[in-house]
């Protein structure tokens, strides 16, 4: 039940009786399936924590994670290092911490102190579907029911009914907007197409979901490069989820995010999904196009692209399917890049109008389509 500590809320709190006392613990609920990358909430959390700090001193956080998998879990433990100036611990939704596994021992309470205020959370009077909808649209701004259905993991004409009945709420809007220019010196231009946008309503619901009290900002947490919505590029990164699905039916695919940026690494994916594979938890990074590109530049970008990706997923154990949806001439050039690949790897190429469709990944090999 959501609490409230001055101005700002928090999902729940509990007193942990250890030997010795009791806690003043707040809890920050996470669910690996709300729409965000899990390297996102350390911003938010630390002007969470700066004021519970101010109202609430001897308090610690108990950041608690809803994930099918391992690697979120870890990625949200990771990303919060190396601290947040009070005691705190993640764990798993199920599990309750002990004593010493908090960053550093919570003060102990000669007993339980009272509950803080409870209220509304904000976003109980809409479904979960509409939910996961309304965070979506949140984070990539604007889209269409495609985009949306495969961000969201719903069959797109579910989504579109989805969409129709948030527009009727006044928390989506289905209309021609204004493109978002990287150049804002330029004369305005208007989108192509009719795209689904959250109203204010909308985005301050997937907000409150998300933790965002209504006076603290959060920020940091929408795709980059927002000038590219509306184009095929970006159309193509955002059905990467869907694509997968499509092309491995057996897999799991739990989330997708395009255009997220990575910490500590200097290149991103248009699209890094999340998901697991021949049994193993695996992240599916997406490049597309690179067809402007001569080959001499495509094989060492290409190179330090995976690279990176491959280091990021060393951190935590997951496995990597690299892919890339290219035109023909781009797949034969990347071939000398992909030589020697290691055995949690594999790397998959294919046509890019070629929907749905992908090469069995094989660990270890560099598979494609192109002269099948």
């Amino acid at each position: 039940m959501t609490v409230r500590i001055g101005d700002v809320t928090f999902s729940d709190w509990i007193s942990l009786k250890y030997e010795g006392g009791y806690t003043d613990t707040f809890i920050f609920h996470i669910d690996a399936l709300n729409g965000l990358p899990p390297f996102v909430y350390r911003p938010l959390l630390q002007r969470l924590v700066a004021h519970l700090n101010q109202k609430r001193p001897g308090s610690s956080l108990w950041i608690r994670v809803d994930s099918p998998g391992e690697w979120y879990l870890a990625e949200v433990k990771q990303s919060i290092l190396p601290g947040l100036g009070l005691p705190y611990v993640v764990t798993r939704v199920e599990e309750e911490p002990d004593y010493c596994s908090f960053s550093y021992r919570p003060r102990l309470f000669y007993s339980s102190l009272h509950r803080p205020p409870t209220l509304e959370d904000g976003f109980s009077h809409v479904s979960q579907e509409e939910l996961k909808c309304l965070q979506v649209l949140g984070r990539i701004r604007k889209g269409d029911e495609g985009e949306v259905a495969s961000l969201v993991g719903l069959p797109e004409t579910l989504t579109y009914d989805i969409l129709q009945s948030l527009q009727k709420s006044g928390l989506a809007v289905h209309k021609i907007g204004g493109k978002i220019q990287k150049d804002k010196s330029m004369p305005k231009e208007m989108d192509p197409f009719p795209m689904w946008h959250p109203t204010r309503a909308g985005l301050a619901i997937a907000l409150r979901s998300w933790g965002a009290s209504k006076k603290v900002h959060f920020s940091g947490f929408k795709e980059l490069s927002p000038h590219q919505i509306g184009s095929p590029h970006r159309n193509t990164s955002r059905m990467w989820p869907a694509w997968l699905r499509s092309a491995y039916p057996r897999a799991e695919i739990w989330a997708g995010w395009s255009e997220t940026k990575l910490p500590e690494i200097s290149v991103y994916p248009d699209t890094l999904a999340w998901g697991k594979v021949q049994g193993y938890e695996t992240l599916f990074w997406l490049e597309v196009g690179d067809n402007h590109k001569n080959r001499k530049q495509i094989i060492k970008i290409t190179k330090q692209r995976l690279g990176k990706a491959l280091e990021f997923c060393q951190k935590t154990g997951v496995r990597l399917i690299y892919a890339q949806l290219s035109v023909d001439w781009v797949h034969d050039a990347m071939r000398w890049a992909f030589e020697k690949l290691p055995p949690e790897v594999a790397v998959v190429m294919v046509n890019q109008k070629k929907f749905g469709e992908l090469p069995i990944a094989e660990w270890g090999k560099n598979t494609t389509n192109q002269f099948q």
